[in-house]
């Protein structure tokens, strides 16, 4: 071993030392950052209910969550800062199932009832065997209509809604 991994060492077995004979009384907390107020986001999981249909996939009818994170307040620019995250989203058809996956940001102007769409992409589910139907997932989006009230304070009213978009004809 060499000297300075022994001098390492003994400074820790030392520190570890002295602060087991302080006693418990001694310890500090663990140090949490300061909470600096109306800096929060109000965090939601909304259900996303619906279904649409896609040209190769045919009707796909789409269960699970949606994570919605809401800045409050507003940014300097009077932006509303919206974070959303699928949570265990999957569409099933006849004979096939596809997990939409992904996440999207929006900064939107500051009104009443901010309503948005997010795209998500379409993946077969893990374990998918070549030549299975639902190989054809892959390259899909999965549009999602959301709305969000707020209050005349800014803060969100309610619980967010997450409803599936139909999609559009090629």
């Amino acid at each position: 071993m060499s000297v300075s991994r022994i001098v390492r060492w003994a400074a820790a077995a030392a520190i570890v030392t002295a602060g087991a004979l302080a006693g418990p009384a001694s310890a500090a907390p663990p140090a949490e950052p300061p909470a600096v107020p109306g800096t929060q986001a109000s965090r939601f999981e909304v259900p996303l209910t619906g279904s649409a249909t896609f040209e190769e996939l045919g009707e796909l009818a789409f269960t699970g969550t949606v994570r919605v994170a809401v800045s409050n307040p507003a940014d300097a620019a009077a932006k509303r800062i919206i974070h959303t995250r699928l949570g265990e989203v999957v569409g099933t058809g006849t004979g096939v199932t596809c997990e939409a996956r992904s996440a999207e940001h929006f900064r939107l102007a500051v009104a009443e009832t901010l309503t948005f769409t997010g795209t998500f992409d379409l993946v077969p589910p893990d374990g998918t065997a070549a030549g299975d139907a639902a190989e054809a997932c892959w390259g899909q989006h999965l549009d999602v209509e959301f709305t969000v009230a707020l209050g005349a304070d800014g803060k969100v009213t309610g619980q967010p809604t997450a409803v599936v978009a139909e999609v559009p004809a090629p």
